[in-house]
């Protein structure tokens, strides 16, 4: 079993609450101090994220389902204690998984939701060149998911050839690495010194904003990009209802 595996079993024990307090707290410096432990930390808890809430909704289908189906049967005499007692404990699991996903949505849920990292569509070439071989391994460590490595290695490009394809990526490997304030100016940048990606950088930049929690930021940002025909457009006007 390689390294990266026994990662993901002891951050799924993480997740599942099956460590003890010490155990806890010398996994969260782990992410602290290991920008890829970290990386591979915020991936987990996407994914585990998205399951849990399709979960939850596959359940709450199954129960209601359930609930009609009781409702339907004639309830024999000797059953009678045992079916309202189903039907009471089914209510409350449906009150409760109701309330769960019908809560407004914080905007730590709405950035999981909808940030998706940016895809490298710049490599083999940038702005007609041909790529160097460090161009290659910054790419090739953003694709594989190294994406503290990556923001170094695109970092370290951009200072020397300011590209704007560079620093989209360098925004998003920030804040796939929790580098939130990094990855804003990254998008501002972005937004203000070139022509070319601006629009994506200002979804990317929403996102920054969300995350850190100011919604009335976010909320300008993607009211100005629900007001275009842009393949974010729909995306922005979607936000934005569940930001308001």
């Amino acid at each position: 079993m390689d390294t990266t595996e026994n990662d993901i079993l002891l951050l799924e024990k993480f997740f599942d609450e099956e460590m003890n307090a010490v155990e806890r707290e010398q996994l969260m410096q782990r992410v602290k101090d290991d920008e890829p432990f970290k990386a591979l930390y915020e991936r987990e808890k996407l994914l585990i994220m998205a399951i849990r809430h399709d979960g939850l909704k596959n359940n709450l289908g199954y129960l209601q389902s359930l609930e009609a189906a009781m409702e339907r049967e004639p309830i024999a005499t000797t059953s009678r204690k045992w079916y309202y007692l189903a039907a009471a404990a089914i209510t409350g699991v449906l009150v409760t998984l109701g309330v769960m996903l019908s809560r407004p949505n914080d905007p730590e849920q709405l950035f999981q939701s909808y940030f998706t990292p940016y895809p490298n569509v710049f490599d083999p070439t940038v702005r007609g060149e041909q790529t160097t071989p460090r161009h290659t391994e910054a790419f090739q460590d953003y694709e594989q998911g190294h994406y503290a490595k990556a923001a170094d290695e695109l970092g370290a490009l951009y200072n020397e050839h300011p590209d704007p394809g560079v620093l989209m990526l360098l925004g998003n490997a920030n804040l796939m690495v929790g580098r939130v304030e990094e990855a804003k100016q990254n998008f501002i940048t972005l937004n203000d010194k070139f022509d070319s990606l601006d629009l994506q950088a200002k979804w990317y930049l929403s996102l920054c904003y969300l995350k850190t929690g100011d919604m009335e930021q976010a909320r300008k940002i993607l009211k100005e990009l629900g007001e275009t025909d842009i393949s974010y457009g729909s995306k922005a006007r979607e936000l934005l209802e569940k930001v308001k």
